[in-house]
């Protein structure tokens, strides 16, 4: 459904895809209330809204869906996008467009999205969540953060007091932010300082981050290194928002790179915790024999440590770019995407660094997605994200 308060612009979508009637059951509404309307008299895969319509506006219309019919698609379509679109809607819709917007390129927003829904709707992963006893769930303190941010006067000094309140999260910051990661030039004494210099969107996938693996009782498993699972997680956000950077992708992507490289890997966390014998297993089989560990993974449990970790994400209704890298950062060619965005970043970030860590044995970079990276058009940037990679890394020592 594609929705419009303007109608030579409906028009103007109608002819653009005539082309796409063949494969698309499409219908154009006037007004956000006229959506509503059909929408509770038929089921839809996806609505493409504008932003800027009188009466109800695609904001208001996107948290209609969201609240009445969870399982639709949806993409705010707007000329006003970049400069306009405000944080709540860009929440509310699953992906972005500015307008006029080529018939190929919604396909292709379309096709991914699609392929990111019925990956999360895969039984096997669904029956692996619900043998689960521990799930994380979105910490209090990051609702409180995302609650003071989206609020109409977002206060610094307020979000550096939420984080202050939790001791041992503002001390796991503080030791971050002031490690070499960040190369400051002044050590940073409150989350407050941290905020203002780092951004929020840099803060919230260090508060996400460290309340989740603080809650993994480490004694409890002390077969597995939690310690080292977060250090190749933030170096992999690290790498993903230098090459997203390099790569000059959009603003958005780029603020959540950090989040991506952050939980690429979370999964883990909850096959550690739930399925503690048979992980085991698996992890001391991929270490003996060098195999893929998301490999045996899928013969053992149906599904991976990424498709798991994508899925949650999606429970907590994380952006679909973030969800998109989880998912498919082994296998980046199952995204069916065609440009470079987060998944590229944190592909080749999680394969440098296991590669850079010895992890993935004398193979190094062999296990990148060559035809992937050829396909896309970036297979030549490789030696360039490995100079910028192993500068960042230089400066972590």
């Amino acid at each position: 459904m594609f929705v419009d308060d303007e109608p030579m612009v409906l028009k103007g979508l109608q002819r653009t895809l005539r082309k796409m009637r063949g494969e698309w059951e499409m219908v154009f509404a006037d007004s956000g209330r006229q959506a509503l309307d059909i929408l509770a008299s038929e089921p839809f895969d996806v609505i493409v809204s504008d932003l800027k319509m009188p009466e109800m506006d695609g904001e208001q219309l996107l948290t209609e869906v969201k609240s009445k019919h969870p399982q639709v698609v949806r993409i705010i379509l707007s000329g006003h996008v970049e400069q306009e679109t405000t944080f709540k809607s860009v929440q509310l819709a699953h992906q972005s467009l500015s307008k006029p917007c080529e018939a190929d390129m919604l396909k292709q927003t379309l096709n991914q999205l699609f392929a990111i829904r019925s990956l999360l709707e895969d039984e096997s992963i669904k029956r692996i969540v619900s043998q689960t006893e521990t799930l994380p769930s979105l910490p209090e303190v990051y609702t409180e953060v995302i609650s003071e941010l989206q609020s109409t006067d977002p206060s610094i000094k307020k979000v550096g007091e939420i984080i202050s309140s939790d001791l041992g999260m503002t001390a796991k910051i503080l030791q971050i932010v002031n490690s070499a990661f960040f190369g400051l030039m002044r050590k940073i004494s409150n989350p407050r300082e941290a905020v203002m210099l780092l951004g929020t969107e840099t803060i919230k996938a260090l508060v996400l981050s460290v309340k989740i693996f603080s809650e993994f009782n480490q004694k409890k498993y002390a077969w597995f290194d939690f310690d080292h699972l977060f250090n190749h997680s933030l170096s992999v956000s690290m790498f993903t928002q230098t090459i997203s950077k390099e790569e000059h992708l959009d603003k958005n992507l780029v603020n959540n790179a950090l989040m991506a490289g952050m939980f690429h890997d979370l999964g883990k966390l909850i096959l550690v915790t739930n399925f503690q014998e048979p992980y085991r297993r698996i992890l001391t089989e991929a270490r003996e024999t060098g195999q893929d560990l998301w490999g045996l993974e899928n013969e053992m449990f149906g599904t991976s440590h990424a498709e798991i970790g994508a899925y949650l994400m999606g429970l907590w209704g994380l952006e679909y770019p973030i969800i998109e890298a989880i998912a498919f950062h082994h296998c980046p060619a199952k995204s069916l995407s065609y440009a470079t965005g987060l998944l590229t970043a944190v592909h080749f970030g999680d394969v440098y660094d296991r590669s850079k860590n010895g992890c993935n044995g004398e193979n190094g970079l062999s296990r990148l997605d060559h035809r992937y990276l050829d396909n896309i058009g970036v297979a030549d940037r490789i030696n360039d994200w490995q100079m910028i990679c192993k500068d960042v890394t230089e400066r972590k020592v």
